[in-house]
C-alpha cells in the first residue's frame, strides 16, 4: 500500500518535530500526539539485534544503561530504564555506585554515540570491565523503540 508508505523526508520531519517538542519540554498532549504519531510511522522498523540484546539485558537486571549526556539533557528528556552519569563526572571520577557492581555489564549511550567512548574510558580506569558503547543516540533509540521516556 504506497499511500500509507512514509517518505525519507516524512519520517525525518516527524522525528525533528519530535525531538523539538522533547527539547522544548512541550505540553505533554502535545508530546503524546508527536510520540504516536512518530511510533505509528516507525512502528515497522524491528529493533536491531544488538539492541534487543541490550534492552533484555536491563530487563533482566544483567546490566545498567547509563547515560553519559550532561544535567540539563537527562532532565529535558532520559529513558525509564536509564541511570544518569554524566561524562563530566565520570572523567572527575565520580560514578553511580550501581555502576561499580561487577557483576553487570555497563551499556552507554548519549545524544549522538559519541561522548560515550571518553566515557567508557573514564568508567574503565575506576575499574570497569565490562563496559558497552552504543552508537545510536538518545534520537536513534526513541526512534527505534529502544524504550519509553520517563514521566
Amino acid at each position: 500500500n504506497h499511500s500509507s508508505a512514509t517518505t525519507p523526508l516524512r519520517e525525518h520531519m516527524m522525528v525533528r518535530v519530535l525531538i523539538a517538542a522533547i527539547v522544548a519540554r512541550s505540553s505533554n498532549a502535545f508530546l503524546q500526539s508527536a510520540t504516536r504519531t512518530a511510533r505509528r510511522s516507525l512502528a515497522a522498523r524491528a529493533l536491531p539485534p544488538h539492541l534487543e540484546t541490550v534492552k533484555a539485558d536491563v530487563a533482566k537486571g544483567d546490566a545498567l544503561l547509563l547515560d553519559v549526556r550532561e544535567p540539563h539533557e537527562w532532565a529535558a528528556a532520559h529513558f525509564a530504564s536509564a541511570t544518569s552519569a554524566p561524562l563530566s563526572a565520570l572523567q572527575q571520577g565520580a560514578c553511580p555506585k550501581e555502576a561499580l557492581d561487577a557483576t553487570k555489564r555497563l551499556y552507554l549511550h548519549c545524544a549522538a554515540g559519541i561522548r560515550v567512548h571518553p566515557a567508557k574510558a573514564a568508567l574503565e580506569a575506576l575499574g570497569c570491565d565490562d563496559v558497552v558503547a552504543l552508537q545510536e543516540g538518545i534520537s536513534e533509540l526513541y526512534e527505534l523503540g529502544f524504550d519509553d521516556l520517563a514521566e
